[in-house]
């Protein structure tokens, strides 16, 4: 029976696929996690399948860029803003193509359903600051957390908000 258990488990591993999927797989997989709100396994698995991209030898750019997108939505998702508004600064100069006004908008807008609201207005200021011709996406979001912390008696937001010139 002992020699039989090591035979089976390389049997399995050989049947599918030597056990390590693909990175389309992976995808795969972390979008499933993140449209089953499972958003810290998201968190968790994603740093490794931007290694495999990176280590992918075609330089698959658009697959990292995936990743790092379901990264920042599940940030948003689970309050972290200022985690999500960092990690879009520093991705900004690497996808100048892909980070976009809306993006900013759509992870504040995620941040403040969470009521996390002082963190909502970290993500929403430094998109409205990275995209100044773009004011008009951000302003209703700002009004929006403004009312939302205040109905809260969320000082620490509404601090936020003073120290910015919003309030």
């Amino acid at each position: 029976m002992k020699t039989l258990i090591p035979f089976l488990l390389a049997s399995c591993l050989i049947v599918s696929g030597c056990g390590s999927p693909t990175l389309d797989e992976g995808i795969r997989a972390l979008q499933s996690a993140y449209d089953g709100g499972s958003y810290e396994t998201v968190l968790k698995d994603a740093p490794g399948l931007l290694e495999q991209a990176g280590l992918d030898p075609s330089g698959d750019t658009a697959s990292a860029w995936k990743i790092q997108k379901i990264r920042l939505l599940s940030l948003g998702k689970l309050g972290k803003g200022d985690e999500a508004a960092e990690v879009l600064a520093g991705l900004t100069p690497v996808y100048p193509d892909k980070i976009k006004a809306q993006l900013y908008a759509q992870i504040g807008g995620f941040v403040m359903d969470t009521g996390n609201y002082s963190e909502a207005v970290t993500v929403l200021d430094a998109g409205a600051k990275a995209f100044v011709s773009k004011k008009a996406t951000f302003d209703p979001l700002i009004k929006s957390c403004t009312e939302r912390a205040k109905a809260a008696g969320d000082n620490s937001a509404l601090d936020a908000l003073k120290s910015l010139g919003y309030l």
